[in-house]
């Protein structure tokens, strides 16, 4: 849970080791530094900018951002950004309330969803997981190149030419999603999961998401809500569960009701990266993998 105390005491502490000096600005190297929420928009933010920019992740690799709590650290390299990059739309409230108060005010902060949904993309109730559609990452990356360029109108020439190279690499993925779930019938495209995380990635891939454990990380789950998830994945004969990596008491459950019902317990990325899956396109790679090998028959 996010505490505003938190951010305070990080505050304090960021500016008592300013006045310590003896640390690198961005004058020293003349990158453009970007701040960012997640480490995937940081991969999103390294394909687009590039050498020209020094791109860091609030969020440490592995970790869930709706339990996220700031560091001195953190609020100094806010404090030293030209410019930061967060989902919004509710998935990162703790990241975005260190952010925002302390961002330089020549520094913009670009919300990547808002920003795709005033595009043309479609807002899930739930579900702040866009990305997790190759369209909307397009998207994303899109907007990201916009900003940059904006902010460092000099570079404006390598982030489009790292843009389109990215796209080529995006499009690669998006043939290999497609062909890899290709063979999957229909009665097997049913996913049960730990939170509401999946929905864009579901309609990207024609896949039905029949139940999850909770609507949002740290829900409790009671005696009813496991009964239901047990009687949805006996009635849709659903081949598999699917669990997340940064997510504990969600994946306890998810557990328990794939005992009781005799069903493998598979893992999908939502918004974390870790040493397995260090990039989007491979956390999307790791997913269509997954979703073959645990739905196929």
């Amino acid at each position: 849970m996010f505490r505003p105390a938190a951010v305070a005491a990080a505050l304090l502490a960021a500016l008592a080791l300013a006045a310590c000096g003896g640390s690198r600005t961005s004058e020293d190297d003349g990158r453009l530094q970007v701040v960012v929420s997640l480490p995937l928009f940081a991969d999103f933010v390294h394909q687009v900018g590039g050498d020209l920019v020094e791109v860091s992740s609030l969020l440490p690799s592995g970790a869930d951002p709706h339990t996220y709590e700031p560091t001195p650290q953190d609020v100094r390299r806010v404090t030293e950004a030209h410019l930061a990059f967060a989902n919004g739309f509710d998935l990162e409230p703790g990241i975005l309330n260190v952010i925002e108060p302390n961002l330089p005010n020549a520094a913009s902060l670009i919300e990547l969803a808002q920003e795709a949904a005033a595009a043309g993309a479609t807002l899930r109730e739930t579900d702040p997981h866009l990305w997790l559609s190759v369209d909307n990452a397009r998207e994303y990356v899109r907007i990201i190149r916009d900003a940059l360029t904006e902010t460092d109108p000099e570079g404006a020439a390598k982030y489009e030419q790292n843009y389109q190279g990215y796209l080529t690499r995006l499009d690669e993925l998006d043939e290999y999603v497609q062909d890899k779930l290709s063979a999957l019938p229909p009665e097997r495209r049913k996913l049960v999961t730990t939170h509401d995380a999946f929905g864009y990635m579901a309609d990207y891939m024609g896949l039905e998401v029949a139940a999850v454990a909770s609507v949002s990380p740290g829900q409790e789950s009671i005696a009813s809500d496991i009964a239901e998830l047990q009687e949805t994945i006996e009635e849709a004969d659903i081949g598999a569960v699917f669990e997340e990596p940064q997510l504990g008491a969600e994946s306890s459950v998810l557990q328990q009701a794939a005992a009781d019902t005799d069903v493998e317990v598979c893992t999908l990325y939502s918004d974390a990266l870790d040493d397995q899956v260090q990039t989007y396109i491979d956390m999307m790679r790791f997913n269509a993998d997954e979703l073959a090998r645990c739905l196929g028959v």
